[in-house]
């Protein structure tokens, strides 16, 4: 138990490092919100192993915190062998999240589901989640309003926009779709030299 909690840390900090980044872009273009979800799946997978397993991600979606001035949390979704995870992080400072069930996922049907942090405590406002099938199809087909990451200092409500919500229900049909590749087919991009004009 104590080797998946680590390799979920792993596969967190490997999805999420780009996203802080990331973060400061979104800040300056949030006020033109996208009018149209992402057709396209996105999914990353590099040559980089999980727990000597092959994993891929999504595109992680930025959500707004609307009770904090200036501060974004990212979502994305990952799969490694058969299993897919969802993953949060408030991009703020010194945002401690307990190992406890800490997010409250309120859909439009007037549904709450709490969740688990399957992720060790930590400061950097990391939450991790295993989604069962009944989750996962929980998530599919309802769409979601508010979530609410409880820490130990504050609370955070991220809202979810329309648009968003069928962001996520592309990914996770992308996801369940996917075939993790074995290593070998896995292919990486590679920044092509500048060549001398002929």
């Amino acid at each position: 138990m104590e080797k998946m909690k680590n390799s979920i840390f792993i596969l967190f900090i490997v999805l999420l490092g780009i996203s802080r980044a990331n973060a400061q872009e979104k800040a300056v273009s949030d006020n033109t919100e996208l009018l149209y979800a992402s057709a396209d799946c996105g999914i990353v997978q590099t040559k980089q192993k999980l727990d000597k397993k092959q994993f891929a991600s999504t595109p992680p979606l930025y959500l707004r915190v609307n009770n904090s001035d200036y501060v974004y949390a990212t979502l994305q979704l990952g799969k490694r062998k058969n299993k897919v995870f969802m993953y949060i992080q408030i991009l703020d400072k010194n945002v401690c999240v307990k190992k406890d069930k800490v997010l409250d996922v309120f859909f439009k049907t007037g549904e709450v589901v709490t969740y688990k942090n399957n992720f060790s405590l930590n400061c950097d406002g990391f939450f991790a989640k295993q989604l069962t099938r009944k989750e996962f199809a929980k998530l599919r087909l309802n769409d979601i309003s508010v979530i609410k990451l409880y820490t130990y200092k504050k609370n955070y409500e991220l809202y979810v926009s329309e648009v968003q919500n069928m962001d996520i229900d592309n990914q996770l049909d992308c996801l369940s779709a996917y075939k993790i590749k074995k290593t070998d087919e896995v292919k990486i991009k590679k920044k092509k030299k500048n060549e001398p004009a002929s």
